[in-house]
């Protein structure tokens, strides 16, 4: 019997889903830095964590197309939903006497809800609209670059734009929810899409390389898909170029 060969698509997949559900707790952190006499304000999320997503599904589109992505999209939205069931009932859950840290267990816990709807809400709309810029792009640019030499143009292109929607609606619903406060909204929207766009575009070549070495063990290089529809759970790619 032949062994079939390992692929690194279920461990992509771990890694973006655990990252995510990471973020939504370690985002409720915010702090202000002074750089070149202005104030940037961020959340420990935007720093640490949000622009690796963002490179994960870069790859995701690159190698195994628009319609792994969107599975991968929709496995992240439902574990976060799972997880913030869980973190709400934790916390709702009768504690010992010796538990001495009931308080501060539910401030971390217990704001997970509007933080989990603010980020959700970032997260679909900025994951999809990265992975159709992404793909569509890639679409167009195979005929005059088919061996993908302005990967980065994609890869920068559709941060700008899923970066945009993602921290717009994300910092958007925190004030809304009470997780920000309103003054901080246009610094917090400003501040964390440069820094997430700048991150991911000093990783660019990291992600270039990945992704070649990926489509090279894996023997996959998608582009298409039979549709766009964030909804088609179930639809499948086009071609293999």
């Amino acid at each position: 019997m032949s062994r079939q060969r390992f692929s690194f698509l279920e461990l992509v997949i771990a890694g973006f889903v655990g990252l995510l559900i990471v973020s939504n707790i370690v985002s409720q952190k915010f702090f202000e830095v002074e750089f070149l006499g202005i104030i940037w304000s961020m959340d420990a999320g935007t720093l640490l964590l949000f622009p690796l997503l963002y490179i994960f599904g870069d790859i995701l589109v690159e190698v195994w197309g628009y319609h792994t992505a969107r599975r991968v999209i929709w496995y992240g939205f439902g574990f976060n939903i799972l997880a913030s069931v869980i973190f709400m009932a934790s916390v709702k859950l009768p504690h010992s006497e010796y538990f001495t840290y009931q308080d501060s267990f539910a401030t971390v816990l217990g704001a997970t809800p509007g933080l989990v709807a603010a980020s959700m809400a970032g997260y679909w709309l900025g994951s999809f609209a990265n992975s159709f810029i992404m793909a569509r792009m890639k679409e167009w640019m195979i005929s005059w670059d088919p061996d993908h030499k302005w990967l980065p143009l994609r890869t920068i292109a559709s941060t700008v734009a899923g970066e945009l929607l993602d921290t717009f609606a994300f910092v958007g619903l925190g004030v809304v929810f009470g997780i920000f406060p309103g003054e901080l909204l246009l610094s917090l929207v400003i501040t964390q899409w440069i820094l997430k766009t700048g991150i991911e575009v000093v990783m660019t070549p990291l992600t270039v390389v990945i992704v070649g070495k990926l489509k090279n063990w894996e023997g996959r290089d998608e582009v298409g898909t039979e549709t766009y529809n964030p909804f088609a759970f179930f639809k499948s790619g086009k071609e293999t170029a």
